[in-house]
């Protein structure tokens, strides 16, 4: 056994197949806590998580895609609040549509927006934009057109009218694509993996998260497989591919990036200890700050509900993930940002308790409830960890 609980977890997991593997990784602010460990599979067959593996770390990208335009905002290119400036970047969405319906004849019905979309809006999903596979009029409007809903093809595939005012609801989707073609529009139409590059890789000594894998060959070596939890069991099955198009046709700052968990905790410290290398600190400030409205934020809680692995918290957005307005007990203290990436990846920043970390898998569908559990075990043991090393 273990000296570490939550480590005998993951080996019973691994060794019933509940999920094809995991790798952990935490820090504290202090430097004193370094926690990496890679786990399974066991399969003589399957590709082995290692500390260098890669995954598709999805939704995981919209933290980086975050910074990045609050890097923007510090240089002077575009404020948050400034609809002008959204306009001026983003045209497709200077004068937006709500879809509101559909006439007898199936056509969608598309009415102006009363009000402008903010950069802010676009990073705390309050724009009015929505994935098409994930909203049911979105998925019809698509059909209505002769195409298929896939935002994770290129930034076409995110152009999609608005489901409701920019400002006046809450729903998760494509906003954070249409910020970093901002950013990549406000660098002279720099692509936005040069600019991460020249911007977080660089400074962070990164070199293993790419949008492209057919650019970096040693990393797609290094690339899971995904899988898929078979539904109502405890067990998953192989599947081909990684949802996301590959090569990638854009850099999609909503989802499109591949890279392994330790260079992804190098973002995640940063922030953590404020060390200047990406934000300021009065930007890191910024991004913890609860940012919804009374409104918004219920709305939001209506959309967690059945994800929110504390029901008892209340919930906000802060600016790169959801923000916790009470603590969680045995774990992330009031005010943490967190979020994740669809194939079960969880991240976390803890700036009262003083850490951060990520879990990291590749099964789907989002939010399996075996791995969400297995995640809750090994940010427990974090804490405790913490509480040893202080």
């Amino acid at each position: 056994m273990s000296a570490l609980p939550f480590e005998d977890a993951f080996q019973a997991a691994i060794a019933n197949q509940v999920i094809p593997g995991a790798v952990l990784v935490a820090t504290n602010r202090s430097g004193t806590l370094n926690y990496a460990k890679a786990f399974g599979p066991t399969g003589s067959d399957a590709k082995p998580y290692t500390l260098d593996s890669t995954f598709w770390i999805a939704s995981c990208t919209k933290l980086v895609t975050t910074i990045a335009c609050l890097q923007g905002v510090e240089r002077g290119l575009f404020s948050l609040d400034s609809a002008e400036d959204v306009a001026r970047l983003l045209p497709e969405y200077a004068a937006p549509e709500i879809l509101s319906g559909f006439d007898e004849q199936g056509k969608a019905i598309l009415t102006p927006a009363k009000k402008q979309i903010t950069l802010r809006m676009l990073l705390t999903h309050t724009a009015g934009l929505s994935y098409p596979g994930g909203n049911p009029q979105l998925t019809e409007w698509r059909k209505s057109r002769g195409e298929i809903p896939n935002p994770l093809v290129d930034l076409e595939g995110c152009r999609v009218p608005l489901v409701y005012e920019p400002g006046e609801g809450w729903e998760y989707g494509v906003a954070l694509d249409w910020a970093a073609r901002l950013v990549e529009r406000a660098h002279g139409n720099q692509t936005f993996g040069q600019y991460l590059q020249d911007n977080f890789w660089g400074p962070l000594d990164i070199q293993t998260i790419t949008f492209h894998l057919e650019t970096k060959p040693e990393v797609r070596e290094k690339l899971v497989d995904m899988t898929g939890r078979i539904p109502d069991t405890d067990r998953f099955t192989p599947v081909p591919g990684h949802i996301i198009a590959d090569p990638a046709k854009d850099d999609l700052g909503g989802s499109g990036l591949y890279g392994d968990a330790a260079s992804y905790l190098k973002i995640l410290a940063s922030i953590l200890r404020d060390d200047g290398k990406l934000l300021k600190s009065a930007s890191i400030e910024e991004m913890f700050k609860p940012q919804l409205s009374e409104v918004t934020r219920e709305i939001l809680a209506q959309n967690m509900k059945p994800k929110s692995a504390d029901p008892g918290v209340s919930l906000s957005w802060g600016l790169g993930g959801i923000y916790n307005l009470g603590d969680f007990e045995g774990r992330r203290r009031k005010g943490s940002l967190a979020w994740g990436g669809l194939p079960n990846l969880y991240w976390w920043i803890d700036r009262e308790g003083g850490v951060a970390g990520l879990y990291a898998s590749q099964i789907s569908p989002p939010d399996d409830s075996q791995s969400s559990e297995l995640f809750c075990q090994f940010e427990k043991g974090v804490y405790d960890l913490q509480s040893a090393a202080v």
